[in-house]
């Protein structure tokens, strides 16, 4: 069964770059959904791709508008849109988690450090015990630095070959 996320407006918090360039991350609220989406899409769509025809980008923007997730951007000071990724609350039979279920987009260096504390203060304001995220292999480089640890591994087997 899966809980609502409490909604938060976009909460921006700079980072200089070189040129004073300035990174800000936050939430959408889904009123504006479709102002952010057609470069929203663009960043998800490879990540979207990983999911083996279970999901597609109409799927991903159907579950934020109905609240089931919430979509996080990240911009430059420009206002383009570097990154985005969608969290959801999941509650377990014994926990509750925030997961990080599509990330998308360029300059992770630059903005993980920023969004990851933005991020788990937001699970914490859900009453989160965990967070949680699924990607490729890669993404332990990225998580070993901010104390993520490997679950488990999934595998797959198509019926119909």
């Amino acid at each position: 069964m899966e809980a609502t996320a409490i909604q938060h407006d976009v909460i921006d918090t700079p980072k200089p770059r070189a040129k004073a360039d300035v990174i800000t991350f936050g939430t959408v609220p889904r009123a504006l959904l479709h102002v952010v989406w057609p470069d929203v899409v663009k960043l998800l769509t490879p990540s979207i791709a990983t999911s083996g025809g279970k999901h597609n980008p109409e799927d991903i923007k159907k579950s934020i508008v109905s609240g089931v997730l919430v979509l996080w951007i990240v911009r430059s000071d420009d206002l383009k849109l570097i990154a985005a990724v969608t969290t959801r609350v999941i509650q377990y039979p014994q926990r509750k988690a925030l997961a990080l279920d599509w990330v998308g987009g360029t300059r992770m260096s630059e903005w993980l450090p920023i969004a990851q504390p933005i991020i788990e203060n937001f699970a914490k304001d859900n009453k989160c015990d965990h967070l949680e995220g699924y990607g490729r292999k890669a993404w332990g480089r990225w998580g070993a630095k901010y104390n993520w640890k490997p679950e488990y591994i999934a595998y797959r087997m198509e019926l119909n070959e």
